[in-house]
């Protein structure tokens, strides 16, 4: 399946009536699904914790997102490999940004590093979050290495879910905290909260951005409002999967660094932040539809269209049960003998020369049970690399 998160959002994006999501000739606009950066640095200043923070359609609740700051950053032909975290150290926030834009293919609407003292009044929405930790958090408080939250099942308060997100244990591998900062959020997400803002008041157009594919244009909210809006509403998880790179030609030096999986990127981008995703490929927009409850199908489509070289702007889990031929619909009957030459990548395909309703959107590829036979009698080793801890030539 995907991600829990991502089909309450991916299943609401085409029903909404929110702004001007459907037009006068029914051609739905993708309604406006910002994402923000939020960075949490430890009292060193050193770049500690890192997540994406979704907003749903509607503008109440969404996704968090979270990054592991030892991931490789994409980099250029002959540029010195990186990670997310020499990113922040050389150049701040604005390094950061402009380098996690680049790895998932994202514009941020905003983007702020804070330390715990600063996060933990935007978290005032929280009363108490129930977590329970096979081992404790731990991080250098006052120049001593300490345990942030302990062990075992505790209710947390704001300021130590701050703490916790702001912690950093001294020549431990990032991929040892991981699992406990998703546990951290997942939380967060199951926890009463106490909205900030006036539900009553919202809507998805006082949210920056457009309801297109293009991405959001200036900001209009800050962090906190990001943050306040978040928590006011249904809130999911979901973090990458990191793996650890040993040292090589990327990794000169042996150091705590990790690439991502690049179709599990696009898996969530196009799933949670469509509108926010970038269409970088001179290539055809594509949109996928699953039928199964399966993320792995969706990562073999996924995979195959990246070998294509189009760009994929939004996936969504439907509820109706799969069909036998796997469907595409193009919006321009010239694009037939194009959608007609994936067939070795894609398998055997209807193609229907219909409107594709969503702005934007040039083919609409919904999976049937042939792609899930052919998907398994033709696996897609070898034909293309998922890994991100390469150059941007490499793509």
């Amino acid at each position: 399946m995907l991600p829990s998160g991502l089909v309450l959002s991916a299943n609401s994006l085409l029903n909404s009536t929110d702004g001007e999501s459907v037009d006068a000739s029914d051609i739905v606009r993708i309604p406006s699904t910002p994402a923000a950066l939020l960075a949490v640095v430890d009292a060193g200043g050193l770049l500690a914790s890192l997540q994406m923070i979704a907003l749903a359609p509607g503008g109440i609740g969404g996704t968090v997102v979270s990054i592991p700051v030892n991931s490789a950053a994409l980099v250029g032909e002959g540029e010195i490999p990186r990670r997310l975290y020499d990113s922040f150290l050389s150049g701040g926030i604005t390094a950061l940004t402009s380098d996690v834009e680049g790895l998932l293919n994202v514009t941020f609407t905003t983007g702020v590093a804070v330390t715990a003292g600063d996060l933990a009044p935007w978290l005032a929405a929280i009363t108490n979050v129930k977590v329970e930790f096979d081992r404790p958090i731990r991080g250098v408080l006052g120049g001593v290495v300490t345990d942030v939250l302990p062990t075992g099942r505790q209710s947390f308060t704001a300021e130590q879910v701050a703490a916790a997100l702001a912690a950093i244990e001294p020549n431990a591998a990032e991929a040892d905290r991981l699992p406990m900062l998703k546990s951290l959020w997942v939380g967060v997400g199951a926890s009463q909260r106490n909205p900030q803002i006036d539900l009553t008041a919202t809507a998805t157009g006082d949210v920056a951005g457009d309801t297109t594919t293009t991405a959001p244009t200036a900001p209009t909210i800050g962090m906190k409002e990001f943050i306040d809006r978040l928590l006011a509403g249904q809130v999911q998880v979901w973090q990458f999967a990191a793996t650890a790179l040993p040292q090589g030609d990327t990794n000169p030096n042996g150091l705590d660094w990790y690439a991502l999986d690049r179709a599990e990127i696009i898996l969530v981008t196009a799933s949670v932040v469509p509108s926010s995703v970038s269409s970088l490929l001179a290539s055809i927009n594509v949109q996928i539809d699953t039928p199964f409850n399966d993320a792995a199908i969706t990562r073999e489509a996924i995979l195959r269209f990246m070998s294509l070289g189009v760009n994929i702007v939004l996936i969504r889990e439907i509820t109706d049960p799969p069909e036998q031929a796997t469907i595409a619909a193009i919006a321009d009957v010239a694009l037939e003998s194009e959608v007609a030459g994936y067939a070795p990548a894609l398998g055997a395909m209807e193609i229907h020369r219909q409107r594709v309703p969503v702005e934007g959107v040039d083919l609409r590829l919904t999976l049937g049970i042939d792609f899930e036979n052919f998907v398994r009698t033709n696996p897609s080793d070898g034909l293309i690399s998922a890994s991100t801890g390469m150059t941007a030539g490499e793509q």
